[in-house]
C-alpha cells in the first residue's frame, strides 16, 4: 500500500473533515496507527501547547534543548513551510497508545482538542524543541502534525 500522498491542511476546520471523512467513509492504515491511536497522538500534542509540555528524563532534555537553540526555530520554519514531518522520528512514549476497536471516544478527543486551540487565546508553554510559538506558527505546526499522521489513514 502507498502513503496518502501530498496531504496538506489550510486550517483546523480542514482538519475536522478530513477527520470526518475517514470516521464516515472508512480507512485502511497503511503503517502501524489505527484511527484511534492517531486521535490520540494528535490530541495529545495539541494540548501539550496550552497545559504543559510532560518532563522529559534529564538527557532528552539535554539533547532537545541543545537543538532548539541551534536548530529548533530552522526545523519549525521548514516543517511549516513544506508542511512535512520526518516519519519514524521518537515521540514521547506516552503518546503512543494501544490500538482500539472503537474509535469515536478518540476521535472526538481530538475534535474537542481542535475546538480547544481554534479559541485559545491564552499563555502558550514553550516547546521543547521549537521554543516560543505565536498562536498563528502553533497552528501551522499542529497542521503539519496532522497532515504528517492523517496521511497515513488512506481512505476508502
Amino acid at each position: 500500500m502507498t502513503l496518502r500522498k501530498d496531504l496538506k491542511f489550510n486550517d483546523l476546520q480542514e482538519v475536522l473533515d478530513d477527520l470526518d471523512g475517514l470516521v464516515r467513509n472508512g480507512y485502511v492504515a497503511t503503517k502501524n496507527w489505527d484511527l484511534s491511536q492517531t486521535c490520540e497522538h494528535l490530541a495529545d500534542w495539541m494540548t501539550f501547547p496550552i497545559d504543559g509540555f510532560p518532563k522529559s528524563p534529564i538527557v532528552v532534555s539535554v539533547i532537545v534543548g541543545l537543538l532548539r537553540v541551534t536548530r529548533g526555530r530552522a526545523l519549525l520554519q521548514k516543517m511549516i513551510s513544506e508542511q512535512r514531518m520526518a516519519y519514524n522520528q521518537p515521540t514521547i512514549p506516552k503518546t503512543v497508545y494501544k490500538p482500539t476497536k472503537d474509535f469515536q471516544p478518540s476521535v472526538e478527543r481530538l475534535r474537542k482538542a481542535i475546538n480547544r486551540l481554534k479559541d485559545h487565546q491564552g499563555f502558550i508553554h514553550p516547546s521543547p524543541l521549537f521554543g516560543t510559538l505565536t498562536h498563528e506558527e502553533l497552528v501551522a505546526l499542529q497542521l503539519a502534525h496532522c497532515a504528517h499522521h492523517l496521511s497515513l489513514l488512506t481512505p476508502k
